[in-house]
């Protein structure tokens, strides 16, 4: 890791610009501009190769330490490192060997394209003793932290991991996630099968006795309402599994 206050904040921000991201709760300082990752147990930690779980890039943290601002699309300012090469206006960016630094994409994950060079480097001491250059730069991150081998169904569960974490506020456990997929799904499918089925059987039972038509109306009601209800409960339920815990 490299030496913290390396470089300013204010510095940082004069590199930033629009972004969207999300708020994840921590118990810790973060410089801004770091690479993050999910690690164990929801927690937050600096990304380096070899990570599945990218997150984004620390873009703001509150006064209290308490809350950190992860940007996952948009310009953001990014620490970047020439030890994996070069880095030119343009260039393809994703992790490096570096914890929480970008460099020149090799592989994997890629978090974004450089929307300049560097032209302030700066000299940084890793905990191992090793020298290297460090410095940040306006980045266009990919919304999705696709990798080299992106699939149409890898990058659907990068989406919804990104959707947990941005309801919970934190990384989501995967099991979380998937329970919570499947009671809102299941008490969706379940509420319109009920809407359906109830709507076409007043409506044939009017058509076969129209003088039972307020009778059927307030049945249909009444299933209109426990169809909302199973609705809303499924979605709460699939909302506390993901935010709770």
């Amino acid at each position: 890791m490299f030496v913290a206050g390396l470089l300013s904040v204010g510095f940082l921000a004069s590199h930033a610009a629009a972004y969207t991201g999300v708020e994840y709760q921590t118990d810790r300082a973060w410089q801004v501009g770091t690479v993050v990752s999910a690690g164990p147990e929801g927690t937050l930690v600096s990304a380096s190769v070899g990570d599945e779980d990218y997150l984004g890039v620390v873009a703001t943290q509150d006064e209290g330490l308490s809350t950190v601002g992860i940007a996952s699309t948009g310009v953001v300012a990014v620490l970047v490192t020439d030890q994996s090469g070069a880095i030119e206006d343009g260039a393809r960016l994703g992790l490096s060997a570096i914890e929480g630094i970008a460099g020149a994409w090799t592989g994997g994950v890629a978090i974004g394209v450089a929307q300049e060079a560097p032209a302030d480097w700066q000299s940084a001491t890793l905990s191992s003793g090793e020298k290297v250059n460090v410095a940040p730069i306006s980045v266009q991150l990919l919304s999705d932290g696709a990798s080299s081998g992106s699939t149409p169904v890898s990058m659907f569960f990068s989406a919804i991991d990104r959707t947990a974490a941005g309801v919970a506020g934190k990384p989501v456990d995967t099991w979380r996630i998937i329970t919570a997929l499947l009671i809102g799904l299941g008490g969706l499918i379940l509420a319109f099968g009920l809407l359906f089925i109830s709507s076409r059987e007043s409506f044939f039972s009017m058509g076969r006795n129209p003088m039972a038509g307020k009778m059927i109306m307030r049945g249909l009601w009444k299933m209109v309402a426990l169809s909302v209800g199973v609705m809303c409960i499924s979605l709460t339920a699939a909302y506390l599994i993901v935010r709770v815990g």
